[in-house]
């Protein structure tokens, strides 16, 4: 989704902005984020919609870059969660594609590399790494079809070499029988447990992880009623055993 205009532009960010500037290790940047719900990509994404209750965003930092002060270096991007809510249905999914740069302010778009946890998550579970700029991975996203495939494993830094553009998806396929809260996680901590995905900067060694986790509303299993005829039974018994129980 990554514009080839704003790659252009950055290169002259970089020129511009003074050394004070670039003295600090100054990560991570947003450039491009979005959410699909069930193939619905315009309530929540960058330049299109800002979330509703049922695909939260609140406590996800949109911040774009170079939307920071250019003197310091500052804000960083705060990353965050995406919490997307699914009434019932079977074969829905949810999904979210995220592109940041690290250490954007000091060294650009090129110099990261991405990681999974494991090769093939399985479990209803599908993701890309890929640079946004030569790969399709945003029309991928677009029609919820994930190819769990990984183009910028190794980062390169070698003249005139530089790679990677690192940009995520990753997304969720769930029968839900109630309800169910899907929450997608980027944080600079890496997850204890789970199927993740990874970020990292070739020159500092910062990274960040994307994760998601599910809580399913439990479905609560219908306990029978007794039946008219075992209620009779049961109130002539009890009247039978009145009636000729022994009096004292």
């Amino acid at each position: 989704m990554k514009r080839v205009f704003l790659l252009a532009a950055a290169s002259v960010a970089l020129a511009a902005i003074p050394q004070n500037a670039k003295a600090g290790t100054l990560a991570p940047y947003l450039a491009d984020w979005c959410v699909n719900v069930n193939g619905d990509i315009n309530t929540a994404c960058n330049g299109a919609g800002n979330g509703s209750a049922a695909i939260n965003v609140s406590a996800f930092d949109k911040t774009l870059e170079p939307a920071a002060d250019i003197t310091t270096g500052l804000p960083m991007n705060g990353l965050g969660a995406v919490v997307i809510t699914l009434g019932p249905g079977s074969n829905q999914y949810a999904a979210v594609y995220m592109d940041y740069d690290l250490n954007w302010f000091n060294e650009g778009a090129f110099l990261d590399f991405g990681v999974p946890s494991v090769a093939s998550p399985g479990g209803g579970i599908t993701f890309e790494l890929d640079d946004p700029g030569y790969s399709n991975i945003f029309s991928d996203f677009s029609v919820g079809v994930l190819q769990d495939t990984n183009t910028v494993g190794s980062g390169v830094n070698t003249p005139p070499t530089t790679c990677c553009d690192v940009a995520w998806a990753l997304r969720l396929d769930l029968n839900v029988p109630i309800s169910a809260t899907v929450t997608f996680s980027v944080s600079g901590t890496a997850p204890a447990s789970g199927f993740y995905l990874t970020q990292s900067n070739l020159s500092d060694g910062t990274s960040i992880y994307l994760s998601a986790a599910v809580q399913q509303q439990p479905v609560i299993p219908n306990v029978p009623e007794p039946s008219t005829l075992g209620l009779l039974v049961s109130g002539g018994l009890l009247l039978t055993w009145k009636r000729f129980r022994p009096a004292r």
